[in-house]
């Protein structure tokens, strides 16, 4: 492989040489169209042993950009190298992405407004593993960054996530913006509920969920996730207080990012 930034590359399943080498050369192409110098990008290849699965190959590509960018983007598919193909793809429009808002920055002297960003990946969906079979595998503790729903729009399409959790830069709210159901509409929910200073000058969001996060404890979300058939379930830990996220991993398990807000 002939590139200028460090790979690291992580499997899982029986990947063969020849198809991770595939992968490794495909992000090789990148540094062609980063506008700036790609530091390292984590890769990791997942071969799932499932013949009932429509697309047991998934590529995962963390690209770490000299600007401070982190460009993400998950594919599944047939093969691991359709997959590849595709990663090469999304990441590209990515890339060019942050090209034109630089340039954009420039001609209007740091006006900084952008447009939404790629759609997440099509019929994306989680193992149906049985009900209790499940188990909560991950656990996951952030600090929530200060920004306006229009930067937490590009920073969630960036990063190729179903749902971003942020502090709106504003209004001082823990916030949550989710794709409706087209995958490509934006929604913004705040955990307390719409605040009367909201902004209402988010040229991304396509509308704003006026319903507060119930306060509730983990087992009732999960359960809220089994009855409910979402893939994620916003609410405030009434134990910590404190915004969270439970969610379907893409193997069936539940997941649990809990927000933690400035200050």
């Amino acid at each position: 492989m002939d590139a200028t930034f460090d790979v690291i590359t992580l499997t899982r399943g029986t990947v063969p040489a020849d198809d991770r080498e595939y992968a490794e050369q495909k992000l090789a192409q990148l540094s062609k169209v980063a506008p700036r110098p790609i530091l390292k990008v984590r890769l990791k290849l997942t071969l799932q042993d499932a013949a009932h699965l429509a697309s047991p190959a998934i590529v995962q590509a963390n690209i770490d950009v000299a600007d401070g960018h982190i460009v993400r983007t998950r594919i599944e598919a047939g093969t691991l190298r359709e997959a590849a193909d595709l990663m090469l793809e999304r990441a590209t429009r990515k890339l060019r992405k942050i090209s034109d808002r630089y340039v954009s920055e420039r001609r209007n002297n740091g006006d900084d407004k952008w447009h939404q960003g790629d759609a997440p990946a099509t019929d994306r969906k989680w193992f149906n593993r049985p009900a209790e079979d499940r188990e909560l595998i991950r656990r996951k503790a952030i600090g929530t960054s200060e920004a306006t729903p229009d930067e937490a729009a590009f920073d969630m399409a960036m990063l190729d996530y179903d749902f971003f959790v942020f502090t709106d830069l504003e209004t001082g709210s823990g916030a949550l913006l989710y794709h409706a159901d087209d995958g490509e509409s934006l929604v913004l929910r705040y955990a307390t509920g719409t605040p009367d200073t909201a902004s209402s000058q988010a040229m991304t969001i396509t509308r704003v969920d006026p319903q507060p996060a119930p306060v509730i404890d983990l087992d009732k979300a999960i359960e809220l996730l089994d009855t409910t058939g979402a893939s994620f379930v916003f609410f405030i830990d009434e134990d910590t207080n404190e915004p969270s996220v439970a969610y379907h991993r893409y193997d069936g398990h539940y997941g649990l990012l809990t927000a933690r807000t400035p200050g």
